[in-house]
């Protein structure tokens, strides 16, 4: 039996995106958008933010200017939403890393690639947990963070960050399940999106060793996160769910030279 229609609306829910003005944000905002969320869109280019809103329904999409690395931009941007309404859904999608061998990464860059990943997502969502979705007894935490596990040449910071990401994840569930907040991993794989071709690697090289043969659209990423945002969803926290097209289980690694 197919899915009723209210367990995927999202219908009288707020949503935060951050990273949402490109690639995988954009496509998590407009799909939360169709399905009835009033979205907010965080991230540091007002330019790309507000080429999102321009492409979802008329009033379902605002912007916020800020940088979620700094904490106090953090505080304005939640306070502002909180001001308005709850919180429902957040997506933490703003993310980033560098290719480089582990003994090449600098102290520096391996910070960097941390703080953004791993400590902005840490802030931002025990902010908002504690300001909005733990007062009202309800709220959906969804952290975007990456596969293959089995280790990727080249990402020792990014898979570091990522899979501290995913035990935050695991550790929030246990703590908030109970006080109605669920919080789940999405680990996409090889997603095709600007950000992804600066990296230098060939689309077409990489899709040979995946096992469906090409790779994965920003759309797909979004269909399984407004799906844990749903009703649909309720029952599912503490996990990372994986929709990589076997990129985990295939071998070699993309970027094994």
């Amino acid at each position: 039996m197919a899915p009723s229609t209210e367990s995927w609306s999202l219908a009288g829910r707020t949503a935060l995106v951050t990273g949402g003005g490109t690639g995988i944000g954009r496509a998590c905002a407009l799909l939360l958008a169709e399905r009835g969320a009033k979205v907010f869109v965080l991230g540091r280019t007002a330019e790309t933010l507000d080429g999102t809103k321009e492409l979802a329904p008329t009033g379902s999409v605002e912007t916020i200017v800020a940088d979620v690395r700094e904490a106090e931009q953090v505080d304005a941007a939640v306070s502002r939403m909180v001001d308005t309404g709850s919180i429902d859904i957040l997506v933490n999608n703003a993310g980033g890393q560098f290719i480089s061998a582990a003994e090449q990464i600098t102290p520096k860059g391996f910070r960097a690639v941390m703080r953004l990943n791993l400590d902005a997502t840490w802030y931002l969502t025990t902010q908002v947990a504690a300001l909005s979705m733990l007062p009202q007894g309800y709220g959906k935490v969804v952290c975007i963070t990456m596969t293959p596990s089995r280790g990727m040449p080249g990402m020792t910071h990014s898979s570091a960050s990522r899979a501290a990401v995913e035990s935050l994840v695991r550790t929030w569930a246990a703590e908030w399940a109970s006080r109605g907040v669920r919080a789940v991993a999405v680990a996409p794989g090889i997603v095709h999106t600007e950000a992804m071709e600066r990296y230098g690697i060939d689309p077409a090289q990489v899709a040979t060793v995946i096992p469906a043969g090409r790779l994965q659209r920003p759309d797909e990423v979004a269909e399984l996160v407004a799906f844990v945002a749903s009703p649909a969803g309720d029952y599912i926290t503490g996990t990372t769910l994986v929709a990589d097209g076997g990129l985990n289980v295939s071998a070699p690694s993309p970027l094994q030279a």
